[in-house]
């Protein structure tokens, strides 16, 4: 069985109208339309939920939905199965996941990674191919779209189910691939707590782990002969940017038969707001880059350089947020670019003393202080 995997998929407001005509050649080139023909089944990560009913939850980050009348578009890829478990699905909350499950029982495309309750959410797909029964489980980082027993979402990765649910999962298949959706968004490498899920996956039964949601190729590495793919890159994920790392994104080659999976890569570039199969010179670039990062993280402390140069480059994101509603002021952003930073650091030092710190530790580091502290932000919030 020839196996393809696609990374973040939505229509946007960049490139609605393509859609809605199906203008396939457009959007994906007439190549890449041969190219995903040759393949026996298809899997896209589905990051965007269909209008028409429901109502947009509470969130940071974009709420990104898709009018039904852009499936012309969605359908000319020929999707087999969606994966769920992201930051979009629930962005209507439950009757827009119910919306979607059923426009998509309508086009014959099978979903795994979201529910109308966990239950639902947890559940994996099983798919039976030519005597070989192949499972996908699909699980997210919590944000705001994770289900519960009374709550439309997303499965939530959780270290106390997640593990269960794919050995589990394993027992009803001959190969099973896990999804994450999670990581840091356009950092090419996985952060240290996601390689030690990534391998425990592997323990408990994955054939092969894919990570997505970064919106860029990340590096891989192998565990017991299993492949860890820690970010995939965008399918076809048109949002404003100038990082260069949203250009590029991995097409996975997946082989399966009864001696085993194997995986190989492929590339599509993105022009603009549609996409292309990259050309060979393309394809031997970007891979070997892709290559070098597998072997920097066998490094480990060329790993731990590259992780806490990335922790530094994003402290000030982070420690400005303490700040509340100042922090995010044209006035603290002025005095702070006029001070070369120095104003932040005058002004976290006026605020917090050392004990200051040494409890925000505490409490994001203790597991009952954490839970609480959580839950106390989460209930403010919505008080407010």
């Amino acid at each position: 069985m020839k196996l393809l995997i696609g990374g973040d998929f939505a229509p946007t407001k960049q490139n609605f109208d393509l859609f809605e005509q199906g203008d396939a050649e457009t959007l994906y080139s007439s190549e890449l339309l041969d190219y995903l023909k040759a393949f026996d089944y298809r899997v896209f990560d589905f990051e965007s939920v269909f209008e028409g009913k429901g109502t947009l939850i509470e969130k940071h980050g974009p709420l990104i939905t898709t009018p039904v009348s852009c499936l012309p578009g969605i359908n000319a890829i020929n999707p087999n199965l969606f994966v769920l478990a992201n930051n979009h699905s629930n962005n209507l909350g439950a009757e827009g996941i119910q919306h979607s499950f059923d426009i998509f029982e309508q086009n014959n495309i099978a979903h795994v990674g979201a529910g109308v309750n966990l239950a639902q959410a947890r559940e994996p797909y099983i798919l039976e191919y030519e005597g070989l029964k192949i499972g996908f489980y699909a699980c997210a980082e919590h944000e705001f779209n994770a289900a519960s027993d009374q709550k439309a979402g997303v499965n939530p990765y959780d270290p106390l189910e997640s593990f269960d649910d794919i050995r589990q999962a394993k027992t009803l298949c001959d190969y099973l691939i896990v999804f994450y959706h999670g990581g840091m968004i356009e950092f090419r490498y996985p952060l240290p707590t996601q390689r030690r899920v990534f391998k425990k996956f592997v323990d408990a039964g994955a054939d092969l782990v894919v990570g997505q949601h970064t919106h860029c190729i990340g590096c891989a590495e192998s565990y017991q002969g299993k492949t860890l793919l820690y970010g995939q890159g965008d399918f076809l994920f048109a949002r404003p940017t100038l990082n260069e790392y949203r250009f590029s994104g991995l097409l996975l080659e997946v082989s399966i038969d009864k001696n085993g999976l194997t995986v190989d890569y492929n590339l599509r570039i993105k022009p603009k707001n549609t996409i292309r199969l990259a050309s060979a010179e393309e394809k031997r670039e970007i891979l070997g880059t892709f290559y070098e990062r597998g072997q920097d993280i066998q490094d480990a402390q060329h790993y731990e350089e590259i992780y806490h140069a990335h922790l530094k480059a994003r402290k000030d994101f982070y420690l400005d947020r303490l700040l509340g509603k100042f922090g995010r002021s044209y006035i603290y952003a002025a005095f702070n670019k006029l001070t070369g930073g120095r104003y932040r650091q005058w002004k976290m030092r006026r605020r917090f003393g050392k004990m200051d710190w040494l409890i925000l530790d505490n409490w994001i580091s203790c597991e009952t202080h954490q839970e609480l502290f959580c839950d106390m932000i989460r209930e403010e919030w919505r008080d407010q």
